[in-house]
């Protein structure tokens, strides 16, 4: 797969001073610096020959570290400089010397799979139609992606035996969003269900302390993301929120973005996943508890624009905004855009993953999306996407319509008013939550995975508990757009 390949290039384990020239910006194609890490190396990126001289002589020439020096393909480095340093060439030319390097540019969100494929590449094929048969004809051939997926579910077994922190669990939850992608697309079935009971473990024992978790790269809780777009030196400021998109979802559909360069990261929702409580935890930025109406949406566009002007913006450069083509004002700095297509689709869903797979390709295809971010990306705006909560398939257990006294309830989650006595649907089918940043005056009742309220035995695409799928949720920061 890619890493390996790129450690086995490196040779990181025997070398102290790498120089790497990332060619054509092969950085967008995988983010090496993290490997650099792992190993124990200080990175220094190499911008200004005078600058580096100075820097060389002074901090790198006698020092023990371990240090890579990473330089962009079109720079001068000094010969002298260069002799001191072990000289690595990283492009996907490099990588894959037996396919169309620019082809395989096309194909960058499936290079993973390429890479796993490419030992079974035993004739060249560096050229563009050669390249192209071999990604349709191996790469995407049943049989490579039943491998593949074996192989990657074996690593999620793993991650998931050793996660402690909660950028584990993000991270788990990208993989498995990626299997499940693969086996929809092939049509294979992957059965990941040790993960929801994993996670479930610490949604137990640790979810209540994201709320003071500090990251750079993702907000560790949705409600968070406000403040964390907001403070950076970006002058303009779009949230795109797709209510229900579940990473799953984005792998799909950002298969479609072509000429978007993207950061892909993830947030947790807020439990239950529904949309009242956790849209508008994300767009407030308070906790549910802290809300005037946690279980409606009638105070959402509100709790927004009183949020912004709390984050320092004027009252009249604060937009929410529903739809592809909304009307931005000339004074709006902070906008908040609902996309409302996913979310339809996953309640309308009767063929599960393989039905989402299918809807979500076309939803992607059909560009409104991608015309949506160029719009604020040429208005010069900072672009963020991101979701409420994401969605799982389930089969129904039936329904209950009376005998309790019920505060809301949606498919997968009901709230009940004080003490009141529970359905015996709920004893069966479904786990109490403690309720982290709720109102503790109710009860909360979550389903079990894979279940949901609803007519028997129908199979549906929901939302309201707290399976990694729905839960974890993607965060996206637009790096560009042409």
């Amino acid at each position: 797969m890619i890493r390996e390949r790129i450690e086995k290039l490196l040779n990181l384990s025997d070398t102290f001073k790498l120089m790497l020239f990332d060619q054509f910006s092969f950085s967008n194609v995988f983010s090496y610096s993290s490997i650099l890490s792992e190993y124990g190396f200080k990175i220094i990126y190499y911008v200004n020959v005078e600058a580096f001289r100075v820097k060389y002589e002074e901090e790198i020439k006698l020092s023990e570290e371990r240090i890579a020096v990473v330089v962009n393909s079109d720079i001068y480095v000094p010969y002298d400089i260069q002799q001191k340093f072990r000289k690595v060439n990283l492009s996907l030319a490099v990588l894959f010397p037996m396919l169309h390097a620019k082809t395989l540019t096309k194909y960058i969100l499936d290079i993973d799979l390429i890479s796993f494929a490419y030992d079974s590449c035993y004739a060249d094929a560096s050229t563009a139609e050669a390249t192209e048969k071999f990604i349709t004809n191996a790469v995407y051939a049943k049989s490579t992606i039943e491998m593949y997926c074996s192989e990657k579910t074996k690593h999620l077994l793993s991650l998931c035996k050793r996660a402690a922190r909660y950028t584990d669990w993000i991270a788990i939850a990208k993989l498995k969003a990626v299997i499940h992608y693969y086996g929809a697309k092939a049509s294979i079935e992957t059965d990941s269900s040790f993960v929801d009971e994993v996670f479930a473990g610490f949604i137990n024992m640790s979810y209540a302390s994201l709320s003071s978790e500090l990251s750079s790269v993702s907000p560790a809780i949705i409600t968070k993301t406000l403040g964390m777009i907001c403070g950076t030196n970006t002058d303009k400021t779009t949230l795109i929120v797709i209510d229900g998109m579940s990473l799953f979802d984005f792998e799909a559909i950002s298969r479609s973005f072509v000429g978007i360069d993207f950061e892909f990261s993830g947030s947790f929702a807020l439990i239950p996943t529904t949309t009242p409580i956790s849209r508008q935890s994300l767009l407030s930025g308070k906790y549910p508890r802290e809300l005037e109406k946690p279980f409606s949406l009638v105070n959402e566009e509100k709790e927004f624009k009183t949020a912004g002007q709390k984050l320092g913006y004027a009252s009249n450069q604060i937009q929410y905004v529903r739809g592809y083509k909304p009307n931005i004002s000339q004074f709006a700095k902070l906008v908040a855009v609902i996309i409302n297509d996913v979310d339809e689709i996953v309640h309308g869903q009767r063929q599960g993953r393989l039905g989402m797979y299918n809807d979500m390709h076309l939803l992607g295809k059909n560009g409104e999306l991608q015309g949506l971010i160029k719009l604020f990306i040429e208005s010069g705006f900072d672009v963020y996407i991101t979701a409420d909560h994401g969605n799982t398939p389930c089969v129904g257990v039936g329904n209950f319509h009376s005998g309790i006294e019920l505060q809301t309830r949606s498919m997968r989650m009901a709230v009940l008013k004080d003490f009141a006595d529970k359905h015996c649907l709920l004893d069966e089918y479904t786990d109490e939550y403690a309720g982290h940043y709720l109102d503790k005056s109710f009860r909360y009742f979550v389903c079990k995975p894979g279940v949901t309220f609803g007519s028997k035995n129908e199979q549906v695409m929901a939302h309201g508990g707290m399976t990694i799928d729905e839960v974890i949720v993607p965060f996206i920061h637009i790096k560009g757009a042409k």
